[in-house]
């Protein structure tokens, strides 16, 4: 390393570097038995649930360059940077990949990073995001970071990569919320192997088969294996048994249902759905929704789940992709209109209000609803109730 440290993921007994708990045959296992590590985790439904959900949600959101334009601000379409983000990042993926791409990676790991392609004057052409398995963060003696790209790639410097992170100890480096919340995870991909097992058994719990004589080990084995053979797998569940010689078929288990099994597996998935902060009903959980409520929980997923990523987002687009003599006159911005959208009437209903208030003119509402503007609606309308008439005083 000479000059430089490695900060990522530290690099202790307590808080082992991935390579290290690699070499040692993966992460420690939880409280079940399971290796919960940022790919193992991914086996959990609902853990793959949440990712997909906040990562294409991001993905799906507009990102926008805009200009200050007086007390508003417009379009900045003629920036070079405009149709970098807006249309093309970089030779091989579409903006929604991209961002799909960072998200996943900073959800999974706590941090992601894109590599920053600058032309001759330093402006930049591309982003290529990095997979954050193989991205070590370097810190030099003066506390500068750096980045080893792995795999021969080389160092780069701080200003030619876009990091983005989670939540961090240090503010150098993100935490994994795989690694945070890994015994829920351990708990969840258990339940899922148990009902996997289970109905791999034909949806019976254990037997024992007893035999009044006495039987070689050879008998026993014969006799486990055609049982197994007749009566395992979901295609053979219900088939009748038929023992001979006095034989009986002993059940030792509890049901799915006395072991509480499916609430235990719904509430890993409820708990879970907590750490992302996503809609419950997102995931597939409905038992909790009602025609009532799924709107307000929408609204509460785009505020809680996903603008907090979002403005990590924008802010470190701001000073990676900006000239700092920009950054007062151009910023990003997410459209959230994408994810917020209420339902009909209550987007008319807005709209009437916004423009009997001359908050928004015609075109305006227009524009949100991806309507072509029409002459004369760039005009902010005053309501018939509130015209003065002629010669008279407000009504």
């Amino acid at each position: 390393m000479g000059i430089f440290s490695s900060m990522k993921d530290g690099n202790t007994l307590d808080n082992p570097s991935d390579w290290l708990t690699n070499a040692l045959g993966g992460a420690r296992p939880t409280a079940t038995g399971i290796r919960v590590t940022p790919d193992t985790a991914l086996t959990s439904s609902a853990v793959l649930s949440c990712i997909l959900v906040i990562s294409e949600d991001i993905a799906k959101l507009p990102l926008i360059l805009y200009q200050r334009d007086g007390d508003g601000k417009k379009r900045a379409v003629e920036h070079p940077v405009y149709k970098l983000v807006h249309r093309k990042p970089n030779r091989f993926q579409s903006p929604f990949e991209f961002k799909q791409m960072m998200m996943f990676h900073v959800l999974r790991k706590g941090d992601a990073f894109g590599v920053i392609v600058r032309d001759g004057a330093g402006n930049p052409v591309e982003v290529i995001p990095q997979d954050s398995d193989h991205v070590n963060v370097l810190k030099a003696e003066d506390g500068e970071l750096f980045y080893n790209l792995g795999k021969g790639r080389g160092i780069a410097p701080p200003e030619d990569i876009i990091h983005l992170r989670g939540l961090s100890r240090d503010g150098k480096t993100g935490l994994s919320l795989v690694k945070l919340m890994a015994e829920s995870i351990g708990l969840s991909i258990a339940t899922e192997k148990h009902g996997a097992a289970y109905f791999g058994n034909g949806a019976m719990p254990g037997y024992v088969l007893e035999h009044s004589g006495k039987l070689s080990k050879e008998a026993k084995d014969n006799i486990r294996e055609d049982w197994n053979k007749i009566h395992q797998g979901v295609a053979n569940s219900n088939r009748i048994a038929v023992l001979s010689e006095g034989m009986k078929a002993n059940q030792v288990s509890l049901s799915n249902e006395d072991s509480q099994f499916l609430e235990t597996r719904s509430f890993q998935r409820y708990e879970i759905a907590g750490f992302f902060r996503v809609a419950p009903h997102l995931i597939g959980l409905m038992d909790k929704a009602t025609f009532t409520n799924i709107e307000h929980q929408g609204q509460s997923h785009a505020g809680n789940a996903l603008m907090p990523w979002c403005v990590r987002f924008e802010e470190k687009l701001n000073s990676s992709l900006l000239f700092e003599d920009e950054q007062d006159e151009y910023f990003f911005e997410f459209l959230m209109d994408a994810v917020v959208r209420a339902d009909f009437k209550t987007r008319m209903d807005g709209y009437k209000t916004a423009i009997d208030s001359r908050v928004m003119n015609p075109n305006e509402c227009r524009s949100r609803e991806n309507l072509s503007p029409y002459d004369g609606g760039n005009e902010f309308l005053r309501p018939l109730n509130m015209e003065r008439p002629e010669g008279g005083e407000q009504e």
